[in-house]
């Protein structure tokens, strides 16, 4: 009886965390035998109804066009549930009286899988759809110039011929004597730079490597959604030009010069074969130590926007939640390296989201 309690406790504790990817969910089921291989199967089918429960909820947080598409898939994702979903049994109880067996399982959404095959069914990917929206992005990454992000204060002495007049006394035989005297003064004062190492005034550089890091990444997360990118570079040598000037600007400024933004949007809708424009940037910070490993701390930033080139102006659909996402290593290189993973996982996951609950054709 006691144990009977303990799940119903657990069923009501876990209710409320269905939406996340990682929650709790019960089940129970009717049998006439318990025993043998029976008993397995009970037990199998007790499972699979919890798993598929959670499942079941865990889809209804979805928004409406992502919920649509799910619906496509959903057989084929019930029949291989195994396969988005960690999913085990943590309590059972069998109730020999009532002959009903109860579970409970914990449940963890593999997210990246399910999400793929959800995509698939998207009608930007519905092979039978005759209208489809060329994609083109654009993606930077900077990296803060650790050599140049301080500037210690310079120091300057300025000898003067001013003279000051200065007295002593002397004292000679038991008599006093003042003495007169001149002396010359200096001054000096400092210039710039701060008193510590530093700066407020952090200067960041794009490097090729960690810029194509990050771009690589981008690129890989997309194409698991099966969504296929173009270059801007690709479109035209002007566009290219001006994806150099958006370059220069995020790498200075941190953001983009709103005229050279509105006209690569303006060049792009005058292509008239696209439909969407993505941006999504990443600045990497100064080295920080880990106090409780020890190990070396890079921070990201991340930043992005979604245009809509379908009307008659370029419109902004959706932007990257500004956050901040840490990379720890025992190198400033590893460090760097998973702050940009985790910043370009981040980063498509919300444009893909964006543009599925767009319902891009």
């Amino acid at each position: 009886m006691i144990k009977i309690f303990s799940i119903l406790f657990l069923f009501l504790s876990f209710s409320l965390n269905v939406y996340s990817a990682q929650f709790k969910e019960k089940a129970k089921v009717d049998y006439k035998k318990f025993s043998g291989s029976k008993k397995e199967e009970v037990k199998e089918e007790a499972k699979k109804k919890a798993c598929l429960n959670g499942l079941k909820k865990y889809s209804n947080s979805f928004d409406s066009q992502k919920y649509e598409n799910y619906m496509k898939v959903k057989e084929s994702i019930e029949n291989s549930y195994l396969d988005y979903m960690i999913c085990e049994v943590i309590d059972d109880v069998q109730d020999k009286k009532a002959k009903t067996y109860s579970v409970v399982v914990s449940i963890e959404i593999l997210e990246n899988p399910l999400n793929a095959i959800i995509n698939q069914s998207s009608a930007i990917n519905d092979a039978s759809s005759d209208e489809k929206s060329e994609i083109v992005f654009t993606f930077f990454a900077r990296v803060v110039d650790e050599s140049k992000s301080f500037d210690l204060k310079e120091y300057e002495r300025t000898d003067t011929s001013d003279s000051e007049s200065a007295s002593e006394i002397a004292a000679t035989d038991g008599t006093e004597t003042v003495i007169d005297s001149e002396v010359t003064t200096s001054s000096s004062k400092t210039t710039g730079g701060s008193d510590t190492a530093k700066s407020d005034q952090l200067v960041y550089s794009v490097r090729d490597d960690i810029n194509n890091s990050f771009i690589d990444s981008m690129l890989d997360h997309f194409g698991d959604a099966k969504f296929d990118l173009t270059d801007i570079y690709d479109i035209s040598d002007e566009l290219g030009d001006f994806n150099d000037m958006l370059l220069e600007e995020f790498e200075f400024e941190g953001a983009f010069g709103r005229r050279t933004l509105s006209k690569v949007n303006k060049l792009l809708q005058e292509d008239g074969e696209i439909g969407f424009f993505l941006i999504a940037t990443a600045s990497i910070g100064q080295k920080e130590i880990d106090q409780s490993t020890g190990n070396i701390l890079s921070k990201a930033t991340i930043s992005g926007s979604v245009y809509d080139l379908t009307g008659k102006r370029a419109k902004k659909i959706a932007s990257v939640s500004p956050q901040v996402l840490a990379g720890l290593g025992s190198t400033q290189e590893e460090s760097i390296s998973i702050a940009l993973t985790n910043s370009a996982e981040e980063s498509a996951k919300q444009l893909i989201n964006a543009l599925n609950n767009r319902g891009v054709k």
